[in-house]
């Protein structure tokens, strides 16, 4: 964030810009097995980085408090977008609290 001393409000930028702007579509994943998140989440992305190219997404994974074993959604999705889609996504990172997560598909 670039401060401002003229008495007008700072201007946002990188992450901040990124986790402040109102997301042009969300994903809730709460609820679903890993294959049927992995679906929902590649099919999303497909449609959303032709329909919404430049803005923001935001994919709600959860935190993993209902889970057997340890977080499974989180890691699926980051490495969703690592290994599958790359050249799709600007920039992304986690919400305040945990469990979701801003993305900005490429423009």
């Amino acid at each position: 964030m670039r401060e401002v001393h003229d008495g007008t409000t700072p201007t946002l930028s990188g992450t901040a810009l990124l986790i402040s702007e109102i997301p042009e579509a969300k994903l809730d994943l709460h609820g679903l097995s890993a294959r049927e998140a992995e679906i929902r989440v590649c099919h999303f992305l497909e449609r959303h980085v032709r329909s919404s190219r430049g803005k923001v997404v935001h994919i709600i994974t959860g935190k993993g408090t209902h889970s057997d074993g340890p977080p499974v959604l989180p890691g699926l999705v980051d490495r969703l977008l690592r290994e599958e889609f790359p050249h799709c996504v600007v920039e992304h990172a986690g919400l305040v609290g945990g469990g979701a997560m801003a993305l900005r598909l490429r423009g």
